[in-house]
């Protein structure tokens, strides 16, 4: 039964819960001089199928592949110095893979603000959250996609039972499936497309970059993406709003999704991977006749990643009240057995689920689907 007062403020038109701010203050901040604290870096051979050795901490600073440029913005990137030879038929390239120590719960906000993300043809960067025990623990996609598409890609895998709504619901992007469950088409996971231009590739970088908020909390999990010249005003404020700012490009709404069943604690993974069952995929490189031949055509040749890099200038999770991250991973910076997934699929790793969803998903879309889903 509704309050007298409830009623009264129906009646004036407002909502009670609309009215009702969110509550967040900042938990873990990635920034500057300790980006790159609080990390493991994995030196597991990929699960991927991609031709990439992952380099462990200490390595990759001297490589040269995480480092913070003159402007305090963290770099991650993939070797562009390396010549590969033309009888080297096992050719990959040093590489980066890091998950967080430091776990998110629900109740959290992440925002991942950026000036650029890798591209190019072979070049596959993913930016997500890993439960610890997965399926069971669920994945979030944050921004993932792959060679010289321009518009960035959300999802979730989990076990049976969570879906996508099948209507378009209070969000921006496109719907591409809505089966979040990870033995569903191969672990194709539920994704929604970016509708904005310019949030992924070449296009990212051209208009300065932008940045990715995802709420993750028992009403649901919403993804936005912002380009820089639409950033919200309490983007880098102590205490951001959601409540406040526009519609979002993914919303997983509770009703369909329960997220304290679904997801428990999730850690951070940044990493850039090359060719792989996903950029690889011959109707994935080929989509549009953008990137020559096959995909190990262009391996070998250091100039191909020149745009194959992060540059951060932050991440940050906030917690709302009685909410705060949790560190349960090993306190080694480096680790020779990943917790990470990716977009289109997600297993123990950017790994064995993510291949059977990014190969599903090349089958179903085939050529001219797998071109709309890109770009």
């Amino acid at each position: 039964m509704h309050s007298v007062l409830t009623l009264a403020a129906l009646a004036l038109g407002f909502h009670p819960l609309a009215a009702r701010a969110a509550t967040y203050s900042l938990a873990q901040s990635y920034q500057g001089n300790s980006f790159f604290q609080g990390w493991n870096f994995s030196t597991a051979p990929d699960q991927n199928y991609g031709y990439v050795t992952f380099q462990s901490q200490a390595n990759a600073e001297a490589q040269k592949l995480v480092y913070l440029n003159d402007k305090g913005n963290a770099v991650i990137k993939v070797d562009n110095v390396t010549v590969g030879q033309p009888a080297d038929t096992t050719f990959g390239r040093n590489s980066v893979l890091m998950t967080s120590l430091a776990q998110i719960q629900v109740g959290s906000l992440v925002l991942f603000d950026a000036l650029h993300m890798p591209y190019g043809c072979s070049v596959w960067p993913a930016f997500y959250l890993l439960g610890q025990n997965w399926p069971n623990n669920g994945e979030i996609d944050i921004v993932e996609n792959v060679n010289l598409a321009t518009s960035a890609q959300y999802s979730l895998h989990t076990l049976s039972g969570c879906q996508h709504p099948s209507g378009k619901g209070n969000e921006t992007g496109v719907i591409v499936s809505t089966d979040c469950f990870n033995a569903t088409n191969g672990n194709q996971g539920c994704i929604v497309r970016e509708s904005q231009q310019n949030s992924f590739g070449q296009g990212f970088a051209t208009v300065g970059g932008g940045g990715f908020a995802t709420e993750f909390t028992s009403q649901g999990i919403k993804v936005w993406f912002f380009p820089r010249s639409t950033l919200p005003s309490d983007w880098n404020s102590t205490s951001p709003n959601p409540d406040n700012w526009p519609t979002p490009s993914a919303y997983y709404p509770s009703s369909s999704c329960n997220i304290t069943q679904f997801f428990g604690p999730q850690s951070i993974v940044l990493d850039i991977d090359i060719c792989g069952a996903f950029a690889g995929a011959s109707n994935v490189y080929n989509a549009g006749g953008l990137c020559p031949g096959q995909c190990v055509d262009v391996i070998k040749d250091p100039n191909t990643y020149n745009s194959a890099y992060f540059e951060i200038q932050f991440l940050k999770v906030f917690a709302q009240p009685g909410t705060s991250t949790v560190s349960s991973k090993p306190t080694s910076t480096d680790s020779s057995t990943p917790s990470k997934s990716g977009n289109g699929g997600g297993a123990a790793g950017k790994n064995w689920g993510h291949v059977a969803g990014v190969a599903t998903l090349s089958l179903v879309f085939g050529l001219a689907g797998m071109f709309a889903t890109l770009f």
